[in-house]
């Protein structure tokens, strides 16, 4: 087996990455932050690309759907909805999501999705 997979196999049993102590969440949520902000043409449109972008890391709805991934359906219109207050995109709730509800794997995966769209925009 290659490193890769072993480097998945063994987080996968821990749960998470062993770093958590060493990042200041907020701080990082705060950046993503900026960074869609700074980034997106429409600034009244950012939170939606935000959203859009957290949902694509468990995948894209049609392909779950395709695939039949019931549990990847589950998760993605869980965090849909924990995006959402009264029917739009919330930085507010993409902040607590970000803070307290994902791993932080995701999180520093969504910090490096997001710094992509950073470096397509200069």
């Amino acid at each position: 087996m290659d490193l890769k997979h072993q480097i998945h196999e063994y987080i996968s049993r821990k749960q998470d990455i062993g770093c958590e102590d060493d990042i200041d969440r907020k701080h990082v949520v705060h950046q993503i932050i900026q960074i869609y902000k700074k980034n997106i043409l429409n600034p009244n449109e950012y939170l939606d690309f935000m959203q859009n972008d957290l949902l694509k890391l468990i995948g894209y709805k049609c392909h779950l759907k395709e695939n039949n991934d019931l549990e990847g359906i589950r998760l993605w219109e869980q965090l849909d909805e924990r995006t959402m207050e009264n029917e739009m995109t919330s930085e507010s709730k993409i902040y607590i999501l970000l803070t307290q509800e994902v791993p932080l794997y995701f999180l520093l995966s969504f910090l490096g999705y997001a710094l992509q769209i950073q470096n397509m925009s200069m």
